[in-house]
């Protein structure tokens, strides 16, 4: 089994005029490749800094962090660029879409950022099964803003997933979606975990979805 993952952090501050607050303390993950782990924990213990750690968008924090078996601390920006957009797809509360795109562009904006242009077949081929996969096909014309919380929840987990990733990063993916469309979230999700040995991390209050990861992590906020 080949570790992708081996992350040790000493510490993440937080500093502002009035206060310091000190999280993931001396916390240590390894990961295989193919793994499904949940991150379970009470507000503010760190959920989302680490998702944004492992990610590659945080590097301020103390500690190492070894990803495919190389060190990012002192990777060159362009590589790790190219990795989160390549290797790592982020279905993350704050990842909005772009109002002046409409949805399908807005799915298709790995594709520009990879430099791929145009798409080929099977790139097309992808896109359309995910799109039908999750049923957004009727939206895919319009601009986030005439979409529901819903159907751009979905929409930002369709970008997510269109690279087909190595290590997919997920924060909350099911929260503002009604039972049916969930259901469709975590079988696209554990489907892509089954046939490409993708490796899938997700922050969730929802216990009953996080037992069905292969692991479960338990954050604590520091007293």
């Amino acid at each position: 089994m080949t570790k992708i993952i081996d992350l040790s952090i000493k510490e993440k501050i937080y500093r502002s005029k009035e206060s310091r607050i000190s999280i993931l303390n001396d916390f240590n993950l390894e990961v295989v490749a193919g793994e499904k782990i949940a991150i379970v924990g009470e507000s503010g213990a760190g959920k989302s800094s680490l998702l944004n750690i492992i990610g590659l968008l945080d590097r301020n924090y103390d500690g190492e962090y070894t990803l495919f078996g190389l060190p990012t601390n002192h990777s060159d920006a362009s590589k790790l660029a190219q990795w989160r957009n390549q290797k790592i797809g982020f279905v993350l509360q704050e990842s909005a879409l772009i109002n002046s795109l409409i949805i399908e562009d807005n799915i298709k904006l790995p594709f520009l950022y990879a430099g791929a242009g145009k798409k080929g077949q099977k790139e097309m081929k992808d896109f359309e099964s995910i799109v039908d996969a999750i049923e957004i096909r009727s939206i895919l014309k319009k601009k986030p803003l005439e979409c529901s919380g819903g159907e751009k929840a979905r929409a930002v987990f369709a970008r997510g997933i269109i690279m087909k990733p190595q290590i997919i990063l997920a924060d909350e993916p099911t929260a503002s979606l009604d039972v049916e469309n969930r259901e469709r979230i975590v079988a696209l999700l554990f489907r892509m975990n089954k046939e490409f040995n993708t490796t899938i991390i997700t922050v969730t209050h929802d216990l009953e979805m996080a037992n069905r990861h292969d692991r479960i992590i338990h954050l604590e906020r520091r007293k």
